[in-house]
């Protein structure tokens, strides 16, 4: 008989742990190192990323990965992974903006994905590249992205709160971007004439060809950032009441009063994905209308005043 209840008292003690584990939240494990290394040919738009994360866990638990620093067309898919040390990886899946893991122990873990539309063509073979970890400062100590990218290339950096480091060796062009910000990135092919080969036009027809070719590939990077407003770094104005996403989001807030929600309980609430909700929650902190606050290991996202108004036209208006 007691053999009987030892074993009931197991079992339960094994349900609660996987129901623990089934609604924990994969947002509060911390990464000490986060690292994106990229091998790529621009030409045909594909190639390979392997994430390097370094986890220290004291127990079993769920981790978040983030893959959607790049740009919004970067497509990934999942290879293989491994990992070092005393880390046992339980389960892991990926989706296109994450890899989520569940893990203990400490180690190194690392991630193959195939990846293509990394970069967006601007013409005559220069191409652009964003890349965004400004969202990573509170999930890792340290982030760094290397790229290799297959050709010559002369590089533009234009990188905001991030140190770039660029160089070439041989057919390959080496880009390395260290912290947490935002850099655009342009690729520009290098064409190089052989030794002992003359150009066959005069020089002064070589310097208009050039000069032309600057301004075609300037208004390559104004048409760029035209389409993609949502980097430029003057903030644009947004209709919250006409944007079923942000209406959505603002009304969950303002239904919950005073409590703020996790960013989990939006996504839960809306129904919107949780690429999504990230963003727009981004976006509503820098207008103003929410304010994050953080209580413990979890960050909790509140209307503002600003927020509080729209939300009572949002249902003053039943809009």
């Amino acid at each position: 008989m007691r053999v009987g209840y030892i074993a009931v008292f197991i079992i339960l003690v094994l349900f609660v742990s996987m129901i623990l584990l089934v609604f924990a939240d994969p947002t509060s494990v911390y990464i000490s190192n986060l690292w994106y290394y990229i091998v790529y040919d621009p030409r045909s738009n594909e190639g390979i990323v392997e994430v390097r994360a370094t986890i220290d866990l004291s127990e079993l638990a769920y981790i978040e990965i983030p893959i959607d620093v790049f740009s919004e067309d970067a497509k990934f898919k999942f290879i293989n992974y491994t990992s070092s040390g005393d880390l046992l990886v339980i389960g892991l899946n990926t989706t296109e903006s994450e890899i989520t893991v569940l893990a203990s122990g400490s180690g190194e873990l690392r991630v193959i994905l195939q990846v293509n539309s990394l970069v967006e063509e601007l013409g005559i073979g220069t191409c652009s590249l964003i890349v965004n970890t400004e969202s990573l400062y509170n999930i890792t100590s340290s982030v760094r992205v290397e790229m290799f990218f297959i050709g010559k290339y002369d590089v533009n950096v234009d990188a905001i709160k991030m140190t770039p480091s660029t160089s070439r060796l041989d057919n390959i062009t080496h880009i390395v971007l260290d912290g947490f910000g935002l850099s655009f990135i342009i690729l520009i092919p290098l064409v190089e004439t052989p030794q002992g080969e003359q150009p066959l036009q005069p020089p002064i027809l070589w310097s208009v060809i050039i000069v032309v070719l600057g301004v075609f590939i300037a208004g390559g990077v104004v048409f760029y950032f035209l389409r993609r407003r949502r980097f430029v770094f003057t903030v644009e104005k947004v209709d919250y009441l006409s944007d079923s996403n942000y209406r959505a989001i603002i009304k969950v807030l303002g239904d919950s009063g005073n409590r703020g929600l996790l960013q989990a309980d939006i996504v839960a609430k809306t129904g919107l994905p949780k690429s999504t909700v990230s963003r727009r929650v981004r976006r509503l902190e820098e207008e103003g209308l929410v304010i994050i606050k953080r209580s413990g290991k979890y960050n909790y996202v509140y209307l503002t005043d600003r927020g509080l108004e729209v939300y009572k036209k949002i249902v003053r208006e039943g809009v």
